[in-house]
């Protein structure tokens, strides 16, 4: 085992500091993946004991298993010794603390030090985006000429990053040349990124896909079939577009890495924590509670509500979470995907439910959580 004193830095081409906020299995991944673009890189964590594996071992054993960092990766217990001398922060911790890491951070950031947000989900209470709850809180802030944050949204299972496996995401900003020199400055061998101008959409996306990830893990776990996959990723992505339009995204941003590739990768595959809480759901008995904490859970009941605010109708997203906080069956989210339309007659809605093959559907054996 190594200790701390065994570090050096590296002798490559690689400058400068970068400053990773939270230490979890996203942010020790992306501290990873930047090691090689920087001379050194700082990754806070409050948590003490992360802090301390880290420091002897270059180990994050709670959240990477046997996975090593790189010797050139710094922990600190405390925020303002890692960001000081960083010349740009990715903050990478959940949705739910962003409010207070902003708070905390904004006394120490200048307009000579851009910030990537690399965070995905809705503030509870607000169902605000993580980015206009960044925005709410620099803007109090006395500094003048602090820059807008950045947004990393696409798919980016961490898993398959640090294996190695090549992905391609977006990173979205309001400034063009800062977010094309940052996209440059922060792509690696297995992470290529693509500058593009619309950080809310993206967000938007990032954190909506969560919950129709659910929805499909559930698709899966209950044997729809794929072509039911899908209709509920095709319906989920319309979604996302009106929703990203409604809160000041473009409704484009649903073609883009962040959009559709991000829903393919989160919907689709058996490593996307949400696909699994999905699965998990669809093997629950009747008035069982949803244990554990994923982004999609917290997100669904925060979106929905927030589009409510919106005047937005989007019913699969309205089905994911009443089927999540027990109201609905399943069933509910097969019918918002290709189920009858809005407005039609009961004679009509029984006649394309017999087109559709729903009512063949609904007799499979495992179509709910339990038979009748």
């Amino acid at each position: 085992m190594r200790s701390r004193s065994d570090r050096t830095r590296k002798d490559t081409e690689a400058h400068g500091e970068l400053a990773v906020i939270g230490a979890g299995a996203w942010g020790s991944t992306l501290a990873a993946l930047e090691a090689g673009n920087f001379t050194r890189v700082n990754i806070y964590t409050p948590e003490a004991d992360v802090a301390e594996e880290l420091l002897r071992f270059g180990s994050n054993e709670r959240y990477l298993g046997e996975y090593r960092l790189p010797r050139n990766v710094f922990p600190f217990g405390v925020m303002g010794r890692a960001v000081e001398g960083a010349e740009m922060v990715l903050v990478a911790v959940p949705s739910s603390v962003i409010r207070q890491v902003a708070r905390a951070i904004k006394p120490m950031l200048t307009e000579h030090v851009p910030v990537v947000l690399a965070t995905k989900g809705l503030e509870t209470g607000s169902g605000l985006l993580s980015l206009e709850v960044w925005r709410q809180e620099l803007a109090t802030s006395h500094r003048r000429g602090t820059r807008d944050a950045m947004v990393l949204s696409g798919p980016n299972l961490a898993s398959e990053l640090r294996a190695g496996r090549p992905a391609l995401s977006l990173l979205a900003g309001t400034d063009p040349q800062t977010t094309a020199a940052a996209a440059r400055r922060l792509c690696v061998p297995s992470l290529s990124l693509i500058p593009h101008g619309d950080p809310l959409g993206a967000q938007a996306a990032g954190a909506l896909k969560n919950v129709y990830a659910v929805a499909c893990g559930i698709a899966s776990g209950l044997s729809w079939g794929d072509n039911a996959l899908g209709a509920l990723i095709w319906r989920g992505l319309a979604e996302t577009s009106s929703f990203a339009e409604a809160v000041g995204g473009e409704p484009e941003v649903a073609l883009t890495p962040a959009g559709v590739g991000d829903f393919v990768a989160t919907c689709c595959s058996p490593l996307s924590r949400n696909h699994d809480l999905g699965r998990t759901i669809a093997g629950m008995a009747p008035g069982e509670e949803v244990r554990g904490v994923r982004e999609g859970a917290q997100t669904a009941r925060e979106a929905a509500r927030r589009a409510r605010s919106l005047s937005l109708d989007l019913p699969l997203l309205e089905a994911v979470w009443a089927v999540m906080e027990g109201a609905e069956r399943p069933a509910a989210i097969l019918d918002a995907a290709i189920g009858p339309s809005a407005g039609e007659t009961e004679r009509d809605a029984r006649v394309h439910e017999r087109a559709t093959g729903l009512a063949a559907l609904r007799a499979a054996p495992g179509f709910g959580l339990a038979p009748e």
